[in-house]
């Protein structure tokens, strides 16, 4: 059967597409972890620096392990100058948005769809469904303002997309700037 574009597909194909894209999603940001884990396992010893207590297995300490691994490639890269050190900086605050992301959409509500965007004809059947996102939070309180997020499939599958290019983005600053990069401290016992 081909597939429909997600505005004409019937909800449980929309919502398919969404469950299939939010796996992606968060398999994008364990991966994306696991990398992370792994520059760190290098870089750590590489400057000499204990980072063990950042790479247990057993707890969830991405941003932890962010902050560190910036700390790291902002010492290593120091030489490369100020427009590469701006440019890790900027990788570093797309990383730990995708982290946030992540966090936020794999522990809030979905309503998929939540709700359509009428066309101009007004019929249902040519509204365009939208996804609801409902931050976690308890505030029941009559007033609270709506904090729900709307969006097409296809704004997420950007979101997701953006998340997916991430470390392919900090391979190139590192290959970008390697010839720059401070080389290994001795080891002092």
């Amino acid at each position: 059967m081909p597939r429909q574009p997600p505005s004409k597909a019937r909800p449980d194909q929309f919502r398919d597409e969404f469950h299939r894209l939010l796996g992606q999603l968060v398999h994008a940001i364990a991966r994306f972890d696991f990398t992370v884990g792994l520059q760190l396992n290098w870089l750590g010893p590489y400057c000499q620096e204990d980072v063990t207590e950042l790479l247990s297995p057993r707890q969830a300490k991405l941003g932890e392990r962010l902050k560190k691994l910036k700390a790291l490639i902002m010492d290593v890269y120091e030489p490369a100058g100020p427009k590469a050190l701006a440019e890790f900086t900027e990788w570093f605050a797309r990383a730990d948005q995708a982290r946030v992301l992540r966090n936020d959409y794999a522990h809030g509500r979905w309503g998929a769809p939540g709700k359509h965007k009428l066309t101009p004809s007004g019929r249902m059947i040519d509204a365009e469904p939208l996804l609801a996102f409902i931050p976690l939070h308890w505030d029941l309180t009559p007033d609270r303002a709506d904090d729900s997020i709307y969006m097409t499939l296809e704004e997420f599958a950007s979101q997701v997309s953006d998340a997916e290019s991430l470390f392919d983005a900090y391979w190139k600053l590192c290959k970008r700037y390697e010839v720059h990069a401070k080389p290994s401290k001795p080891f002092e016992p």
